[in-house]
């Protein structure tokens, strides 16, 4: 009989949904995730289509699974569109409980005709009760070069709630590019940067912990989990995707073997 232990440090490529079905209660740690936006994003060398109906009943019905086989002191990191706060807070406030948004500086390149440019992306940091994992000191932050003590106190450098010092993966014409790149353009259109899915990990589980990427893309995540000493289980509905991250992971596994 398969087990959720028969997925770990794996990616399925199928419906999350379903996928996540198949899971035991309680069996998540954590879970870390970049889904699709629904705005109708053109997502390059990919039959997917950005753009649904249902598309909130269809995050509602994911929210349920994730409710349940999230362990109790599971948390929850969801990146998202900040054009769509103000239906995300009351559907992810449904389940769980509210502990903060990050504010990521992404650069974003949109340029909306009659509104602000979008110079942010949210990330939601929900837990499932009360009591939660947090290591506030498993990172700590750089000390600014503009930093005053006027008041003489040690900068320690926790973290915060604004990530102005994670760039973007870009493609172009540069030596490397974190999750790959054809040609000039990156593998992956929107690839979660590495070093965000790292700090999530580090915070909020500890070493051999399970994390569930369901929306896997390039395989950032399951990088991110292998490089901190966690454990993953995700899931990628496109081939194509699927493929890369797959590739991906071999070709660190295959890096790790040869130290």
């Amino acid at each position: 009989m398969l087990t959720h232990n028969n997925y770990i440090n794996t990616i399925q490529n199928c419906d999350c949904l379903e996928f996540a079905k198949r899971l035991p209660e309680k069996c998540i740690d954590c879970i870390i995730t970049d889904p699709p936006y629904n705005e109708n994003y053109n997502y390059r060398n990919s039959n997917f289509k950005d753009k649904r109906e249902d598309y909130y009943q269809f995050l509602e019905n994911i929210f349920i699974e994730f409710k349940r086989i999230l362990k109790t002191n599971g948390s929850i990191y969801l990146k998202h569109s900040s054009r769509q706060i103000d239906k995300m807070l009351p559907l992810l406030n449904k389940f769980f409980i509210y502990r903060n948004i990050i504010i990521w500086i992404s650069n974003s390149q949109s340029h909306p005709k009659e509104n602000y440019d979008s110079y942010y992306e949210p990330i939601y940091f929900y837990t499932n009760s009360d009591i939660y994992i947090f290591n506030k000191r498993a990172f700590l932050r750089d000390r600014p070069p503009n930093y005053w003590s006027g008041e003489g106190k040690e900068f320690i450098g926790l973290p915060t709630n604004c990530f102005y010092d994670v760039p973007k993966i870009v493609g172009g014409c540069g030596p490397n590019s974190e999750c790959g790149r054809i040609g000039n353009e990156k593998v992956h259109p929107c690839a979660m940067p590495k070093k965000l899915a790292e700090r999530f990990i580090v915070v909020s589980s500890n070493k051999n912990d399970i994390i569930f990427d369901p929306f896997m893309g390039s395989g950032t995540t399951a990088i991110a989990c292998l490089e901190t000493g966690r454990r993953y289980i995700g899931c990628e509905l496109d081939k194509g995707y699927f493929d890369i991250a797959q590739k991906r992971i071999d070709d660190y596994n295959k890096q790790v073997k040869l130290f």
